[in-house]
């Protein structure tokens, strides 16, 4: 007998279900598998309930326990609350795909395209990635257009990803071959030349590791000739998906120079252009590891009262089970080429992923890997083979979230590497706030971001090795743990637990790494325990806002609506906090240079008055018109008790001295897109070594990159080129060594000898070029030479923490050849011209 199930009227109509838990059980088309919801989403769906009507909301929750199923189910409840239409973002198209699928399962209509009718009628929820929304031709409509797509609620998924997502699609960068690059370079050359006339012969010559912001009083007063500039060309490549977003406010951005070009920003994402995104009755952020909250706050102008209380679960642990390892410092003999063999032994049966920051660091694993990817495409095509079944090793290349390596998708992960700061203004902000809390919380984020990679549920195991030694100083720091997530901070004290009853064992070997990684991949009985163990009892934790967050965003926006004097005030307000509430000095000098730029529409004297002051603070911020003296130093004492003092103060341990070491080392080495790390680490050499280091090209836009002195009055004047891949010294090089000496000459007093040296993997000079008899060279064999010392220096220095005491010192300094003048005759060779 036939009958129609559908002419009877099935009770309760699911468009007046108002709870989503109850919405959830009334779906009558969700597939196989979904009978109930886990006990974190409904605790989450019923507490986001009462504050359902907030305007910004975070909702925080560990990767696997289905996120993007309480994200719909808060949409589709929105709509019967007449709080449509209902809007989630992806990272990504890819994770776009996978929610709409997700949807689709649950039984609930979804639409992909914003314009599609359904959406609008509030009849579907409309899935799509983030840049379609967030581009300056936007399917959803500008602030500027007659009209936009209306939006009720908003659902942002991995919003620790979208805040850096947010930030590439504000940016317009002008390649040296484009036609607006040279006539905006010749507006603006004399001054960035009298910013630093090095730096920017530098960037000419094609060093990729040279960055500098062009003066903001220059760009501002000049912000007419570089709108006539740029207009003509709005509808290319080049500008056409961003200018429609800066194009009003092009005085408010700032410009830097790189290699690459001219990249221009705002100093905040321009959310205000974005009405569907700003007239949201409810934007929902979710995340699983964005520990501090305050970027949402400055990146999408979220409310800071809601957002300081997000929604979380009652507990944290359940995460996947991860072992952390740091093979190098469990085996510290073990060299990169020996650990990535060994990596790639365990490939041989299990899958193991390699996030790498560049194409250089992906091609030291070239011999070993099965597979290397970078682009969008071959990421996503890499991953589902490797859901698929074995493939063996394969490297992502700068490439951190956003990728699903589930199961035996991934095994081990290996983290060789944080992401690099890709733009001009990113790689100024990690120079000028390096070792600062802003930039330690963003690194560790990120690799906490990476981490998550390779488990993505509560039943998925991996084990993650760390390979670069930036990381591992990262990662060692004592304050680090407390700006993790709570379950990330419970596995890695398993890790450190599990290395401490390691140490001093005889077995351990790199083969005994490898039986130790098995233990996870194959998921012992004894590690699953161990790691179920340490997330026992572990919660969310509410960690304080930024106070700086607020004012930023508050300027900006101020700044946006001409109120110049109100912008200026509130860039003020984020100084003293950076200054007075987080006692953080860098900061606040470098938040002094914006400050000022927005002071100067309304004072050019006093913004440069700001910035003669902040300079004190910080070193890497723009330097006044009227520029700045240097200041010369030289150590109080003898060169070993001024080491010993250093490292007592910088070191709690010998371990720690090492694992710094290490990481400086790695930032001495040849590398053409780390040409500032390595001057900065040149300096940081000198105060380990008991001499006094300084940069007064950065300093002062004159003068060496890197000045050592001793308390003798000795000086070495060292002109760094760790990124030259010339075989000879150009005269170019080596006649800025020679200004640089003239220069010292004349400015510094009490001097004895000045020594000049360049860093260069050459010491043959090219034949136009004059040295002094005097310079040597630190070529690659002595630098290799050097290298060995400061390694053995801090060895010996860490045993019993003897780096405490100047006649231990002494005697390393002695003995390794670190002492003095003999330095520079034991590690530098004099030069050659070429015959």
């Amino acid at each position: 007998m036939d009958f129609d199930f559908s002419t009877i009227s099935s009770g309760t109509n699911l468009s007046v279900i108002q709870e989503p838990a109850a919405l959830f059980d009334a779906l009558p088309s969700k597939q196989p598998g979904l009978g109930y919801l886990r006990q974190v989403q409904a605790t989450v769906l019923e507490r986001w309930s009462p504050r359902r009507d907030e305007s910004d909301l975070v909702i925080k929750m560990n990767t696997g326990t289905g996120k993007t199923i309480v994200g719909l189910l808060i949409l589709q409840v929105s709509l019967h609350d007449a709080a449509g239409p209902a809007l989630y973002l992806a990272p990504t198209p890819q994770l776009a795909e996978r929610a709409a699928l997700e949807a689709r399962v649950l039984g609930l209509p979804v639409v992909t395209d914003p314009r599609s009718g359904k959406f609008r009628s509030c009849e579907a929820i409309c899935i799509t990635s983030l840049q379609v929304m967030f581009n300056g031709k936007t399917r959803f409509g500008l602030a500027d257009a007659d009209s936009h797509i209306q939006v009720g609620t908003i659902v942002i998924d991995d919003a620790h990803s979208a805040i850096t997502r947010l930030e590439e699609l504000s940016r317009i960068v002008i390649p040296p071959a484009d036609a607006a690059y040279e006539p905006l370079m010749q507006l603006f050359e004399g001054d960035l030349n009298n910013q630093s006339a090095p730096t920017l012969l530098d960037i000419k010559a094609g060093e990729r590791g040279r960055f500098m912001r062009i003066p903001f009083w220059s760009w501002q007063d000049k912000a007419e000739d570089v709108l006539k500039l740029l207009h003509p060309l709005r509808s290319t490549s080049t500008l056409e998906w961003v200018w429609p977003l800066l194009k009003e406010h092009l005085a408010l951005c700032e410009a830097t120079l790189t290699g690459d070009g001219i990249q221009i920003s705002p100093p905040l994402p321009p959310i205000q252009e974005f009405p569907s995104f700003v007239e949201a009755k409810r934007r929902i952020y979710m995340t699983a590891t964005l520990a501090n909250d305050s970027a949402l706050i400055t990146h999408f102008a979220a409310d800071a009262e809601s957002v300081a209380t997000p929604i979380v679960p009652d507990s944290a642990a359940d995460l996947g089970d991860r072992l952390v390892l740091v093979p190098q410092e469990l085996v510290p003999d073990l060299s990169d080429h020996e650990l990535r063999t060994a990596i790639a032994s365990i490939a041989v049966t299990d899958n193991v992923v390699v996030l790498v920051p560049s194409w250089q660091r992906a091609r030291e694993w070239s011999e070993v890997a099965n597979a290397t990817v970078s682009t969008s495409e071959e990421i996503a095509a890499a991953v589902t083979r490797l859901q698929a079944g074995p493939v063996g090793l394969v490297v992502i290349v700068n490439q951190y979230d956003g990728i699903d390596l589930k199961d035996d998708a991934c095994r081990v992960l290996v983290i060789d590497g944080l992401p690099q700061a890709a733009s001009g203004s990113e790689r100024r902000e990690a120079t000028a706030l390096r070792d600062s809390n802003t930039i330690i919380t963003r690194q560790v984020q990120r690799f906490e971001q990476g981490m998550g990679r390779g488990v993505r549920s509560r039943e998925d195991r991996c084990a993650v090795l760390v390979m670069d030694r930036h990381l591992v100083d990262l990662i060692s720091r004592p304050d680090v743990p407390g700006r993790l997530s709570p379950g990330t901070r419970a596995q890695l004290e398993l890790s450190r637990q599990v290395a401490r009853s390691l140490e001093g064992r005889r077995d351990v070997t790199v083969d005994g790494v490898v039986d130790l990684i098995r233990k996870v991949t194959e998921g012992a009985e004894d590690f699953k325990s161990a790691a179920r163990r340490a997330l026992l009892d572990v919660t969310y934790e509410t960690v304080p806002l930024i106070p700086t967050a607020v004012h930023q965003r508050a300027a900006y926006d101020a700044a946006v609506r001409g109120d110049r004097e109100t912008a200026a005030n509130a860039a003020d307000a984020a100084v003293n906090a950076a200054r007075h509430l987080m006692k953080d000095d860098r900061l606040a000098g470098w938040l002094t240079e914006k400050a000022a730029a927005y002071r100067h529409a309304t004072d050019p004297a006093r913004a440069q008055a700001m910035l003669a002051g902040a300079t004190a603070s910080n070193s890497s911020i723009l330097r006044p018109v009227s520029g700045l003296t240097f200041k010369p130093s030289r150590p109080t004492r003898r060169q070993a008790e001024a080491a010993a003092k250093y490292l007592a103060d910088h070191y709690t341990d010998g371990g720690r001295l090492r694992i710094r070491l290490e990481a400086l080392i790695a930032d001495l080495a040849w590398d053409p897109e780390r040409t500032e790390e390595a001057e900065q680490a040149w300096s940081d050499l000198a105060d380990h070594l008991g001499f006094s280091g300084q940069r007064p090209e950065k300093e002062v836009g004159v003068g060496s990159d890197v000045l050592w002195s001793d308390s003798d009055g000795a000086n070495f004047v060292i002109e760094v080129k760790s990124g030259a891949e010339a075989a000879l010294i150009s005269k170019r090089d080596i006649n800025q060594l020679g200004g640089s000496v003239r220069w010292a000459e004349k400015t510094l007093t009490g001097v004895k000898r000045i020594v000049p040296v360049i860093v260069h993997p050459s010491r043959i000079v090219e034949r136009t070029g004059t040295p002094s008899a005097e310079t040597r060279g630190v070529d690659t064999g002595m630098h290799a030479k050097l290298m060995t010392a400061i390694r053995a220096y801090a060895t010996a220095l860490a045993v019993d923490d003897q780096f405490r005491d100047p006649q231990a010192v002494q005697k390393q300094l002695v003995h390794l050849h670190l002492n003095g003048l003999e330095f520079t005759t034991h590690y530098g060779a004099a030069v050659k011209i070429d015959s």
